[in-house]
């Protein structure tokens, strides 16, 4: 059972902090939240982006279908990349994600790839919803440029933060 103290102390913050901390908040919630996401490089996940991801969760990261790429083995940096990589990158807007975008752009969505996935993974869709999510990260990563902009003199970054390529 809880001590008498830890009671206390949760008594406390549902009942003065939690309702102070809401009081003191500004601006409705979906704005805070979007504003939050913003200021982290984090991109909101869609239901499209869901369905996406759970078909890429079945990439083993067995390589296999890096021989049948042409572009693999014409795109070193393809390669080095990899799908897997790629789309662990899919829900940060950072400078990462443009790395692996000139990647995912190099795929012609042949799908010569999928033919040899032995678990199925629709590869060209996959590529396809990472191309989007890179797009919607620069627009993000301009976005967020534009409020370190007008909120720190200057237009420098906050202290603790590179601004994004």
């Amino acid at each position: 059972m809880a001590s008498p103290r830890a009671l206390a102390y949760l008594a406390y913050r549902a009942l003065v902090a939690h309702p102070l901390k809401r009081l003191r908040a500004r601006g409705p919630g979906l704005e805070r939240f979007r504003a939050a996401y913003v200021s982290e490089g984090l991109l909101p996940t869609l239901l499209q982006d869901r369905e996406v991801d759970e078909a890429a969760s079945a990439c083993i990261s067995c390589g296999l279908c890096e021989p049948a790429c042409d572009l693999a083995r014409a795109a070193p940096a393809v390669r080095a990349l990899g799908l897997h990589a790629a789309f662990r990158l899919h829900g940060r807007a950072g400078p990462e994600l443009a790395l692996s975008a000139a990647a995912l752009e190099a795929c012609d969505g042949c799908g010569a790839c999928e033919a040899r996935c032995p678990t199925g993974v629709p590869i060209a869709r996959v590529v396809r919803a990472l191309r989007a999510r890179a797009e919607a990260g620069a627009t993000l990563r301009a976005a967020r440029g534009a409020q370190d902009a007008r909120t720190v003199p200057g237009g420098a970054p906050p202290p603790g933060r590179t601004r994004a390529a």
